[in-house]
């Protein structure tokens, strides 16, 4: 059969972009709210971003609306010492990651339902359940508390445009949380590790430092990992570590992931096939979230293990960022990655250890 040639016929489809120029009802919403936006695929900190004041939510905050991601929305909160936010529901599902700070979160459904607290620092995780009343408050009275949520408001907002349906329905998805349960957010996780990469089912982590992890060693020796299945969500986390020393395999997958830096020092290389990748550094605080398609791998320069928490797009919808996964393995990639690796460790008096992964394909 004759070698086939391809072609693109338009980058973004007619109706998709009728559909924006008629409601564009989410981007409507943004511009309502009338917070900054952080654009482009990279935050170096998000302790350190800017934000504007948010009257909504009686807190300062900041959008990080990357690129072609569609299927999620990233924003940034900072409650004020002592203070705490505006009671709110949402017909979206949304993912917590505290940066800095102390606090607690109360949710409930109505005035006849039994209310729960649990409290939260650095490094805990939790997922707000779907159309369920909360509250966040800040415990500190001398330090604000921030945090980062990734939520899938976008595909809300796409079904259907209406603000008082969005923020004022009185349903209750009780498969998602169930006040009766009592200790619905303190009984412990339950850890399947017949699941490759393992999952974590649970309705909050303390601590996703303290979490255990499996080996994940298709992504590279040594690499650990754990999937967080929280409170009924579609939408999904998972925490990686890799050790010092080593990087993992360049991926590429689907839209929706932010990946949020936890543990040691690095770099992030980006590319999208034909093009020369594009690095960034990381640090604790870090946000990176690759664009659908864009080939990046994770290089760890520091003297501890990096660990992550990749905050995930829902998977149901059939964009998720975990579906269609590729990598390259070590053995194909091209030389001049390795040697960048090599002279960073070297400024930092990190030993290299990738010859060890290397044998280990060959054994």
């Amino acid at each position: 059969m004759a070698e086939r040639k391809t072609e693109i016929e338009f980058d973004t489809h007619s109706y998709v972009i009728y559909m924006r120029d008629k409601y564009d009802a989410y981007r409507n919403w943004l511009k309502q709210e009338n917070l900054p936006a952080y654009n482009g695929e990279f935050i170096q900190d998000v302790r350190e971003i800017e934000l504007g004041d948010w009257p909504r939510r009686k807190a300062r905050g900041a959008y990080l609306e990357f690129r072609d991601q569609q299927v999620s929305e990233a924003y940034v909160l900072e409650i004020p010492p002592g203070g705490s936010t505006e009671p709110q529901r949402q017909m979206f599902e949304e993912i917590v990651v505290i940066a800095e700070g102390q606090g607690a979160t109360t949710l409930w459904w109505d005035d006849n339902s039994p209310k729960h607290t649990f409290e939260w620092t650095r490094g805990s995780l939790f997922a707000i359940p779907l159309n369920c009343n909360y509250e966040h408050f800040n415990t500190s009275g001398t330090e604000p508390a921030r945090f980062m949520a990734l939520t899938d408001a976008p595909v809300t907002w796409e079904l259907f445009r209406d603000q008082e349906f969005v923020f004022n329905s009185n349903f209750q998805f009780r498969d998602r949380f169930d006040p009766d349960i009592s200790d619905f957010y303190s009984k412990p996780g339950k850890y399947l590790t017949e699941y490759y990469g393992g999952i974590l089912d649970t309705a909050f982590i303390a601590d996703l430092r303290e979490v255990k992890l499996v080996p994940r060693s298709k992504r590279g020796a040594g690499t650990m990992n754990m999937y967080i299945h929280l409170a009924g969500s579609t939408m999904f986390a998972h925490i990686s570590e890799f050790p010092v020393g080593t990087y993992k395999k360049a991926h590429r997958h689907g839209p929706g992931a932010h990946i949020y830096t936890l543990d040691s020092t690095g770099y992030t290389l980006m590319w999208k096939d034909g093009e020369e990748p594009q690095r960034f550094d990381w640090s604790e605080g870090s946000v990176i979230s690759p664009s659908a398609g864009y080939w990046h791998q994770h290089y760890n320069t520091g003297t501890k293990p990096a660990k992550f928490v990749a905050l995930h797009a829902s998977i149901a919808f059939g964009g998720g960022s975990e579906k269609n996964v590729e990598q390259i393995d070590f053995r194909y990639e091209d030389a001049f990655l390795r040697d960048m690796y090599v002279e960073e460790c070297r400024k930092n008096g990190v030993e290299v250890k990738m010859e060890k992964i290397d044998k280990s394909h060959h054994d």
